[in-house]
């Protein structure tokens, strides 16, 4: 398995025990505030990671190297920001929502260059 694989895979099923926590946390305090934040911990750490993982674990060598790496860092780096600036949004924190737009704006920029890497090895594929 290579390294991008390795380390999305990973990620993912650590933001997906992350986000069932804190569903549960907020199923027994009865105190469901942090449900956006919940919702974005399970989509994009827990679904799109592990998606992002298997098409790196089924074409990671057929995908520039390059592009994969600042992929997975953008992608890293932009998930933690937004968790974060979503969490103190919905603490009642509101001024931190430029760092959730630059974050999600962040996951966004990454996303592209997932599909800059991955088109091209698609449309290459003559199978």
């Amino acid at each position: 398995m290579n390294s991008i694989a390795r380390g999305f895979l990973i990620s993912a099923i650590v933001y997906g025990v992350l986000g069932m926590l804190l569903g549960l946390e907020m199923g027994i305090t009865h105190n469901h505030g942090q449900m956006p934040t919940h919702a974005h911990i399970m989509v994009i750490g827990w679904v799109s990671f592990f998606l992002f993982g298997l098409y790196y674990l089924q074409f990671g060598k057929a995908t520039s190297r390059a592009l994969s790496l600042v992929h997975f860092w953008l992608a890293q780096c932009a998930f933690v920001a937004l968790m974060t600036g979503l969490w103190l949004i919905y603490s009642g924190r509101n001024q931190f929502e430029p760092v959730a737009a630059v974050a999600s704006t962040a996951y966004a920029i990454s996303f592209l260059i997932f599909a800059a890497a991955a088109v091209p090895v698609f449309w290459s594929r003559r199978d």
